[in-house]
């Protein structure tokens, strides 16, 4: 299936003053021709409702009116020349419509010149009125990831001044420079699409001519490019005339307001990881807003409150979120959407159960990562993680309602379940929550438990079908199958010499499968798809082991044990991946394993050989379980598209 392509925007082809430039009556800057008005350089690039600009320059406020910019999702910067970042402020209303801080990517360099520009932005002084809210993100020279595509930092010289271009897919936007180091020649090779430096004839110590550009393109080989930064010795149509004349009908100025489609790889696969939550629980849709975590009341009311924007809240511990959990969370992310509320939840870590009655406390299902990513998935858009304390535990249920829900998070509904208590001793109820909620003006909404085959869906009974093993039943009660995740450390490397080789689990989670052998899913950091694998949780009595762990084998992947990376062959020919990609598989650094069915006990074999011929079986049951419930979805999904037919 094809992948959605990118859309790129261009929101200014000009040079730092602009053209027309100020006081200058050339026939360029004199010209009728709109494609001769040329703002500061900048671009925008769309996919799938999000968006990303190269550069806030001091044109941006224009740029994205006229562009009909109403959502912006991060902001990378090149470098940090005026022309280039004043236009930062104007980010200010993405901040309070979206009501989250911006992600801005750039180098170290840069980053010094915005402190120092826009130093109160980042000195944490009380103020009257709205400055930027953003998270500085510095960047090297790996990719990371944004609208769901990989993007690579190209480093080139403009003068003596290191600055960054920037690759996404097939295309690469590279402004504002006048050398490409030899190393990063590798990075652009196999575009569709080149966005370039061409500011003139004349040559320019920090900035390429046509010539040099055109030397470039014969080089690189896209097969489109287009000039930016373009100064007002350039008239437009007949500088395109010229370059066709010169044997470059694929060589054209770019003019503000130009867009063109860049095709995204079907192979291509997203940088994201750990996507266990978010494949069986689609967020609230495209364009919606960015989840934020707080640690504390008062910082969702200093991100929130400012701004005058009200909450809509669910209240619990939703240890696993299970489907009683999700019901609750959906109802919050659909009446904050519908209230123009935020939608957040109020969680606690530890548990108060931990805090209060240690030897008592059940063993944790989630991590609190995991939950925040279920809150996210769910389409919330806020969740605030207050460590649970004594003094915490000691407000009493009115003191509790007055000082976090009503003064900080500004509630306008709250929703909870039936068994729901708060306060000092639990002495909070629904009733005392209604009650409370008519005194104060908000709205409190109890839902039913969810009953599956019987029973009420809770934390308890999921607990107590993973410690029997049960993962599959574990599973239709979470909405999704029991995950553990965490790093991977280095066994004892019995397995790469004696059997098949495994991924050994540092595990974050408290409560684990029975002892055993399971069908499991396996993501790799690196990966968006999870891959089929078999997980031993247990003692490994074959090679007697005295420490309980869970390794898993992966049955599609196989990593190349102790191999120095200088060892791994060189990469070579156009695919521009294999610049990032090893010849031979690394470990990864972290994995999460989805449980999916539980196979056998561990037992203790007679050795080696025994071990792997019942793997064997294990691999081979593990890939038939695999192959029925691909058919049986194969099936389900064509009677349903019959039935609608």
């Amino acid at each position: 299936m094809p992948r959605t392509p990118l859309k790129i925007t261009v929101l200014g082809s000009g040079t730092s003053m602009g053209v027309p430039t100020l006081g200058c009556p050339c026939r360029v800057c004199s010209s009728t021709d709109p494609h001769d008005k040329r703002l500061r350089p900048s671009i925008l690039l769309s996919r799938e409702g999000q968006n990303v600009v190269i550069d806030t320059t001091p044109d941006f406020r224009q740029q994205a009116m006229r562009a009909g910019l109403d959502r912006l999702d991060a902001i990378l910067l090149t470098h940090g020349h005026a022309d280039h970042v004043l236009g930062f402020d104007d980010i200010r209303p993405y901040n309070i419509r979206q009501r989250a801080a911006l992600p801005v990517y750039g180098n170290e360099d840069t980053f010094q010149i915005i402190r120092r520009i826009f130093a109160y932005v980042f000195d944490d002084k009380p103020t009257q009125s709205t400055v930027p809210s953003v998270t500085l993100k510095v960047i090297d020279d790996r990719p990371f990831e944004l609208l769901g595509i990989p993007f690579t930092p190209v480093p080139l010289l403009h003068g003596d001044v290191k600055v960054l271009g920037f690759r996404f897919e097939r295309a690469a936007y590279l402004t504002d420079f006048s050398t490409v180091p030899d190393s990063s020649m590798a990075l652009l090779e196999g575009l569709d699409d080149l966005v370039l430096d061409a500011l003139r004839d004349i040559p320019h110590p920090m900035h390429q001519t046509v010539d040099q550009a055109l030397a470039l393109i014969e080089k690189l080989k896209p097969r489109r490019a287009w000039f930016t930064h373009i100064a007002h010795d350039l008239p437009h149509a007949e500088t395109n005339e010229r370059l066709v004349k010169l044997g470059f009908p694929h060589v054209q100025l770019a003019y503000d307001g130009l867009q063109f489609e860049v095709r995204v790889d079907a192979t291509g696969e997203p940088l994201r990881t750990h996507k266990g939550f978010e494949e069986a629980h689609p967020t609230a849709g495209e364009g919606a807003p960015r989840f934020s975590t707080f640690p504390s009341s008062e910082a969702w009311a200093s991100r929130f409150g400012k701004f005058g924007h009200r909450s809509v809240l669910a209240i619990g511990s939703f240890d696993g979120i299970h489907l009683g959990h999700q019901a609750i969370l959906r109802s919050v992310a659909a009446r904050g959407r519908a209230l123009n509320a935020v939608p957040t939840a109020l969680t606690f870590d530890p548990s108060p159960r931990k805090v209060l009655r240690p030897d008592e406390a059940p063993l944790q299902l989630s991590t609190i990562a995991q939950r925040l990513a279920g809150f996210s998935a769910l389409g919330l858009e806020a969740a605030v993680v207050l460590p649970f304390t004594l003094e915490l535990s000691r407000l009493t249920p009115e003191e509790f309602v007055e000082q976090m829900l009503l003064r900080d998070l500004c509630i306008k509904a709250l929703f909870v379940g039936e068994n729901f208590r708060f306060g000092h001793k639990q002495a909070g109820d629904v009733n005392l929550l209604r009650k409370l909620g008519a005194e104060h003006g908000f709205e409190v909404v109890v839902l039913p438990p969810v009953i599956y085959r019987g029973e009420i869906v809770s934390s308890t009974l999921i607990r107590k079908e993973i410690a029997e093993g049960n993962v599959s039943r574990a599973a239709r009660l979470l909405g999704r199958q029991f995950a553990l995740t965490g790093e991977v450390i280095p066994g004892t490397g019995t397995g790469h010499r004696f059997t098949f080789p495994t991924l050994n689990l540092a595990l974050e989670q408290e409560l684990l499968p029975r002892r055993g052998v399971y069908i499991t899913r396996t993501c790799l950091d690196g990966e968006q798809r999870s891959r089929r694998s078999v997980t031993n949780v247990g003692m490994r009595p074959t090679f007697n082991g005295s420490a309980l762990s869970v390794e898993t084998h992966v049955l599609d992947w196989h990593p190349a044990p102790n191999v120095p990376p200088a060892s791994l062959p060189a990469p070579s020919g156009p695919d521009i991946a294999a610049t990032f990609r090893p010849a031979v598989p690394s470990p990864p650094k972290r994995i999460e394993v989805r449980f999916w069915e539980r196979l056998r006990d561990e037992k203790k074999f007679s050795g080696p050989e025994d071990l792997r011929a019942q793997i064997t079986r294990d691999i081979a049951n593990a890939n038939k379980f695999f192959s029925r419930l691909h058919r049986f979805r194969s099936i389900r999904s064509a009677s349903a598209s019959a039935s609608h037919s």
